[in-house]
């Protein structure tokens, strides 16, 4: 199997290109550029070119500092507004941050702590002791 590479073709759809069918890589002020001998390929320098590349593997861009694959995700916590790749997760834990305007992405990753309430051995005038 030839090793392969994701790039982006002029339009700036993403592609697999056949490392073995590359001529040339030519550095640019953009990003280099990777040749073939039928055409010319260009690598993604920011995070949304990246995000081109790898939305259909379960990358979403969740803050404006990062993107994330959400098939690594185990746990949100709605508070901090972090997602999380362990569950549970502790201060050491790698976690990605999330923008207000996508947590609805992680929205159903958030679970609810469990209740705790405190029981009262209080004599009540409905029951009978």
């Amino acid at each position: 199997m030839p090793n392969q590479i994701r790039l982006l073709d002029r339009e700036g759809n993403p592609c697999t290109v056949n490392i073995e069918d590359l001529i040339a890589i030519k550095p640019t002020a953009d990003g280099p550029e990777f040749y073939t001998k039928d055409d010319m390929y260009l690598y993604p320098t920011t995070l949304e070119e990246l995000l081109i590349l790898f939305k259909d593997m379960g990358f979403e861009r969740l803050d404006r500092t990062n993107i994330v694959n959400l098939n690594h995700v185990k746990a949100f916590d709605p508070k901090a507004r972090k997602v999380y790749f362990e569950e549970p997760w502790t201060k050491e834990s790698k976690f990605a941050t999330v923008s207000e305007a996508n947590v609805s992405k992680v929205q159903h990753l958030a679970k609810e702590e469990s209740a705790k309430y405190k029981v009262f051995s209080r004599p009540s005038i409905f029951w009978k002791k």
